[in-house]
C-alpha cells in the first residue's frame, strides 16, 4: 500500500469516493489539496474576503469521512488580504494536516509568504512547495527556483516538501536538500516530492542520483492526480514510478520508504 502525497482537488468530490478509488488503486492514504482560495479572480480583481476560509471549510468536509486516511493540506495563497487568519483557521479550526503552497509572481523569500511560515512554524505543521517549471503560458517558472528554498533554514520546525523533484533544476533540488541534511539534527527536515514533470529520461537519472547523494529518507512519492476522476492515471503513476525506482536501482525496502514510510514521517504520522 502506497501513500500518493500530491492530489489536487476541484471541489465537488466526495470522500467516500475517493476512499474507494484508493483501494481500487492499492493507496492507503492520500494527501489532497485544498481548492486555490483565488482560483477564478480575474488579474486585479479584489479575491472575497473570506476566500481561504471557504477553500478549508471545502476541503476539511470532504476528509471527514476518514481523516486518517484523507489528509488536507490547506492551499495557502500569501499574497491574499487573509492568508494569515486562514492559516490559522485551517491549521487551527478545521485540524488540516499543513499547507500546499505555488510561488507564483511572488519568491519563496517574499515577506508576506514568511508571515505564513511564521504561522505554520508555530503549528508545527508540514509544507508541500510547487518547485521547478510551472506550466502556463507566463513568465512564473522563475519564482520557483530550488536555491530560494533555502529560506526554510529559518523555519526549522516546519518538515518540507520540494514538489516534482525542481525539474528541469532537479541537481539543484538536490544539492539543496543535501544542504539541509549536511545542517539538520535528527529527522529530515526538507524532503523530495518525486511527481511527475520530468520526462522519464531525466526523472530515472534523477532519482538515480537522489538514491546515491542523499540515501531514500528524502523521497517521497506522488501522482499529480485528482480521485476519483483520475484514478487511471494516479494508479498509472504508480506502477511507473514503481518502475522507474527499480531502474534506479532501488530496492525493496528503499521503494517501500519512497512509497510509504518517509511520507509519513514527513506528515508527523507515527
Amino acid at each position: 500500500m502506497a501513500i500518493d502525497v500530491h492530489l489536487h482537488t476541484r471541489g465537488g468530490e466526495k470522500g467516500d469516493e475517493i476512499l474507494k478509488a484508493m483501494d481500487d488503486i492499492g493507496l492507503d492514504r492520500v494527501v489532497l489539496f485544498g481548492v486555490p482560495p483565488h482560483r477564478g479572480q480575474a488579474e486585479g480583481e479584489p479575491a472575497p474576503a473570506d476566500a481561504h476560509k471557504r477553500s478549508a471549510d471545502q476541503l476539511a468536509a470532504l476528509v471527514a469521512p476518514d481523516p486518517g486516511r484523507l489528509i488536507g493540506l490547506a492551499w495557502i495563497e500569501p499574497t491574499l488580504p487573509d492568508a494569515l487568519d486562514g492559516v490559522d483557521y485551517a491549521l487551527g479550526e478545521k485540524k488540516l494536516a499543513g499547507v500546499k503552497m505555488i510561488p507564483n509572481k511572488w519568491y519563496p523569500a517574499d515577506e508576506r509568504a514568511q508571515a505564513c511560515y511564521k504561522k505554520i512554524d508555530e503549528h508545527g505543521k508540514p509544507m508541500l512547495f510547487h518547485t521547478g517549471i510551472l506550466w502556463g503560458t507566463s513568465d512564473t517558472s522563475q519564482y520557483c527556483r530550488p536555491a530560494f528554498f533555502e529560506i526554510m533554514f529559518h523555519y526549522p520546525r516546519i518538515r518540507f516538501a520540494m514538489a516534482h523533484i525542481s525539474w528541469p533544476w532537479t541537481d539543484e533540488c538536490l544539492a539543496v536538500n543535501g544542504k539541509f541534511r549536511s545542517n539538520q539534527q535528527g529527522e529530515p527536515t526538507s524532503y523530495i516530492d518525486i511527481t511527475s514533470g520530468a520526462p522519464r529520461i531525466w526523472k530515472v537519472d534523477a532519482l538515480r542520483k537522489a538514491l546515491a547523494y542523499l540515501g531514500d529518507t528524502h523521497l517521497i512519492y506522488g501522482s499529480d492526480s485528482s480521485l476519483p476522476g483520475g484514478a487511471e492515471y494516479a494508479a498509472l503513476r504508480l506502477r511507473e514510478d514503481t518502475e522507474m525506482l527499480r531502474e534506479a536501482g532501488a530496492s525493496d525496502e528503499t521503494i517501500e520508504r519512497v512509497l510509504h514510510s518517509n511520507a509519513l514521517r514527513w506528515l508527523g504520522i507515527e
